[in-house]
């Protein structure tokens, strides 16, 4: 009888193993990983871009490199898309190619992070 739950046990946790690691192919399989342009400074502006890059839903990592400026984002392009991170991060004060932050939110960084802006584009 012993050997029986043993067995049994045993095959329960080997399936709940398997089970498990289809479901983070599955999740792996629906993660997209982009890279863009953020301008910004310092170590302070790598802690908001990346933490304003979060808020957006299902972003799963965010990493931004200070000396190339260049985001790198893992995200769920079901949930969500770079047109959106985009805006979060631009919310926050800080510009990419396509999204420009607010005069006055730019303005409100601290000024180590205020970065020589792109000019604005002409509509």
């Amino acid at each position: 009888m012993k050997s029986i739950k043993l067995v049994f046990s045993l095959s329960l946790f080997l399936l709940m193993g398997t089970f498990a690691s289809a479901q983070d192919a599955t999740s792996a399989s629906n993660t997209k990983t982009e890279t863009f342009k953020v301008y910004g400074n310092c170590g302070m502006c790598k802690s908001t871009i990346e933490k304003a890059a979060q808020k957006e839903s299902s972003v799963t990592t965010a990493n931004w490199d200070v000396k190339s400026k260049v985001l790198t984002v893992s995200y769920n392009p079901d949930k969500t898309n770079t047109k959106k991170i985009k805006q979060q991060i631009a919310n926050a004060g800080y510009d990419s190619e396509t999204h420009r932050a607010k005069d006055e939110v730019y303005s409100s960084l601290h000024f180590c992070c205020q970065y020589d802006r792109p000019a604005k584009k002409e509509k």
